[in-house]
């Protein structure tokens, strides 16, 4: 548990929680030990895996201690509620959340709070009887901070889950009143002759001693044979009996009228003094309210709790289950794997609720459109999936798939507005494409990112061509990181030179990979593999520090500070030590932050990461600069130039390409060169291969040029060769115009 020392909201100045008459105690339950009811622990474990975190607790009170009621993650057994952030959560109405314990003054001494224990990220969930009274606490840990807190999907769970304790800990009251009076908890006791017949029942109450009366003479099955469990069960439990074996918590349905009942029931055999059998005594309970309890336990670890859909864990039982039918009839089935286009647009625009509203529709949607014996599943966030298994005949499966999509984009009212959105879809056959869940699955991935990469608001069926690229990009991994060790990337520069006299005042570090098999590889044939793998911040990081390392104190034209341009990896722009890395490469190198340009594209600031815009006013403020590379290439918007503070474009080689070439071309490059100006923005275009593209630029107003036309990319050696000479050339020319002016 995590103790507390300090005030706190719903608490004394001292720090101790006021004490109340709606604050009580459940007395005589069995948690001294730390072993609470198996449906707690069962509460527990689910409360842990939605949330994603490493520990889960209920906590339950007596007097001023909080017992440990279940746990995992931990084996702590109590705690006091003056000296606990349980404590304080038991004292408040509503959920406590805290993003970071270590940063809440109110906790943030606490002796746990430190890195070697790491308890960062709390959200307790008090728990009170329907008469208000605080009873406990349901919460969960983890050693990461989450600024998020708790998704709506994640606290509506863990809502249900603490309104699920209040009955747990109801029952387990009862039966703690009940072991009061017998050995063990149970509601009556019963005993059997050598035929397995009742001889004696004793009733809890008068209806049930009435209902018993019927009983006796009469074995359990007489009674309930046909009115629940079957002919089988009843038989393996005979069997049990004549090999004479104990039996405990046995549980069996039966019908009450219309209700159906549950019943649990406990024995041993009874021998004489001379070891002959004389029969069979025990215990039985009525535990209908219990399974009530269970059932719907298992129903939320089977169901995604927003749209009532199967969760992954449900739908991959399925698929199982489909799986063992193939092998005994021979038939297939189809598994869709589907993404919702656009959905983080949806809400950030219309906000969460109305996500929630359009993910709830769409549920309903695949519902309506797919066969009665179709398995609809949320795997979570905005992807969904179907296993169906009628697709046979030929053509069912684009037919199919048209359906679902057709039923998805159909436009979503929310509120006054209209939002429509597409979904993208992979499929694979089963079990043509895998012979388990996870091989069909990940074929179906597969194939919706071939959807996604094509356009997305498509549909793909899984072949092995898939598969065989998803295995080199794995194979490129893997030879990535060897790569890193054996020093195979090579940094070259591709000179940039001032527009109105070709000298050079900056360069582009750009990647090479010197592969042992393949030779040396340009960025196009490795960066996407790299951007997106756990090897992107070792490299990008080496990039920048090699780059600063081997230019630094190169000068531009006329002595200027030489810009050197180097490219971000998305995953340095999410890593929450960038700012720290760059200032330490800075310090180490002796590069000045001045004469540093880093590009990020547009992608990336669309692309959900931590307060972006702090972390590059950080690096503006070392002197850096920051140069939008592939500018009007993605979907970013104007508003992104502003907000991030942007100091450079680069206008991509696909509109520089055209120049000369379409109207079109002409108008749009003008457009963006004239937007970046009117901003008070610097302009360097790349691509630059002729001189009647050169001359254009000119004319519009770029700053900077980059591209064969000047130079190709080339290593360090050639580059300062390069530079000397365009000082040279300048200097000269400088010279000239002297001599010519005197």
């Amino acid at each position: 548990m995590v103790e507390h020392n300090g005030g706190a909201p719903g608490s004394g100045g001292n720090g101790r929680p006021q004490t109340g008459q709606n604050r009580g105690t459940v007395a005589g339950l069995p948690l001294t030990d730390g072993r609470g009811d198996v449906s707690l622990q069962r509460i527990v474990e689910i409360a842990a895996r939605v949330t994603g975190t490493r520990k889960s607790f209920i906590t339950l009170a007596e007097g001023e201690i909080l017992h440990v009621a279940a746990a995992v993650g931990s084996d702590v057994r109590q705690t006091e509620t003056a000296k606990s952030v349980c404590g304080v959560a038991y004292c408040g109405k509503i959920p406590l959340i805290v993003p970071d314990l270590s940063k809440d003054p109110r906790f943030a001494h606490y002796p746990y709070v430190m890195p070697e224990d790491g308890n960062r990220f709390y959200a307790g969930f008090p728990i009170r009887s329907g008469r208000g009274t605080a009873l406990g606490t349901l919460c969960v840990i983890d050693p990461a901070v989450r600024p998020e807190g708790l998704t709506s999907d994640q606290h509506a769970v863990m809502e249900a889950l603490t309104a699920l304790c209040v009955r747990v800990f109801e029952g387990m009251k009862r039966d703690a009143r009940l072991s009061d009076y017998l050995d063990i908890a149970s509601d009556w006791i019963w005993e059997q002759d050598t035929a397995y017949r009742f001889t004696f029942l004793s009733g809890s109450d008068d209806g049930a001693r009435a209902r018993f009366h019927d009983l006796l003479g009469k074995t359990r099955w007489d009674s309930v044979i046909g009115n629940g469990e079957s002919e089988a069960f009843w038989a393996r439990h005979k069997a049990d009996l004549d090999d004479r074996k104990s039996f405990r918590d046995l549980r069996f349905r039966w019908h009450d009228g219309d209700v159906e009942r549950v019943h649990s029931i406990s024995g041993r055999p009874v021998f004489g003094r001379s070891g002959v059998f004389l029969g069979y005594r025990g215990s039985a309970r009525d535990v209908t309210a219990e399974e009530v309890v269970r059932r719907q336990i298992e129903a939320l670890a089977h169901r995604d709790p927003l749209t009532g859909l199967a969760n992954r864990r449900r739908f991959e039982q399925r698929v199982a289950d489909t799986f063992r039918d193939w092998q005994e009839t021979g038939r297939s089935a189809t598994v869709f794997v589907l993404d919702v286009d656009n959905f983080k647009l949806v809400n950030d625009t219309h906000g969460h609720s109305c996500g929630d509203e359009l993910l709830i529709e769409i549920a309903r949607r695949l519902k309506a459109c797919v066969g009665e014996n179709a398995s609809v599943a949320r795997l979570g966030g905005d992807e969904f999936a179907i296993l169906e298994p009628n697709l046979a005949r030929d053509g069912a499966i684009p037919e199919y798939a048209a359906a679902i999509a057709q039923a998805v984009g159909a436009p979503f009212e929310a509120g006054p507005e209209i939002v429509e959105c597409g979904c993208s879809i992979g499929i694979a056959v089963l079990p043509d494409h895998g012979a388990s869940f996870g091989q069909i699955m990940g074929n179906a991935d597969l194939a919706l990112y071939q959807s996604k990469s094509l356009g997305r608001a498509r549909f793909t069926i899984f072949d092995m061509e898939m598969r065989r690229d998803a295995d080199t990009r794995n194979t490129l991994t893997r030879e990535l990181g060897e790569a890193i060790d054996a020093h195979q990337f090579q940094l070259v520069y591709q000179p940039v030179v001032r527009i109105d006299d070709e000298a050079i005042v900056g360069a582009e570090v750009l990647l090479r990979w010197n592969h042992p098999e393949r030779g040396t590889l340009p960025p196009g044939a490795f960066l996407p593999v790299l951007d997106g793998s756990r090897h992107a911040l070792d490299v990008g990081y080496w990039v920048l520090e090699e780059a600063c390392r081997r230019t630094q104190g190169w000068r531009g034209a006329n002595g200027k500070g030489f810009r050197l341009s180097v490219n971000l990896f998305a995953a340095q722009l999410r890593d929450p030590r960038l700012v720290n890395r760059v200032r330490t490469i800075l310090e180490r190198t002796g590069f000045d932050g001045r004469d540093l340009e880093l590009e990020i594209t547009e992608d990336i600031l669309l692309t959900p990461s931590r307060d972006l815009a702090a972390v590059i006013r950080e690096l503006k403020m070392m002197g850096i600069a920051i140069v939008l590379d592939d500018f009007g290439t993605g979907y970013g918007s104007l508003t992104h130039l502003l907000q991030f503070s942007i100091d450079r474009l680069k206008v991509d080689r696909a509109f520089v390409r055209g120049l000369g070439e379409s109207h079109d071309h002409n108008k749009v490059t003008q457009a963006v060169v004239k937007l970046a100006v009117d901003l008070g923005l610097k302009v360097t275009a790349e691509g630059i291969e002729t001189d009647e593209q050169k001359h254009f630029l000119a004319r519009i107003g770029c700053d900077d040029l980059q591209g064969f036309h000047f130079s190709r990319p080339v290593p360090v050696e050639q580059m300062e060769d390069l530079l000397a000479r365009s000082h040279a050339r300048i200097s000269g020319e400088t010279r000239d115009m002297r001599a010519g002016v005197a």
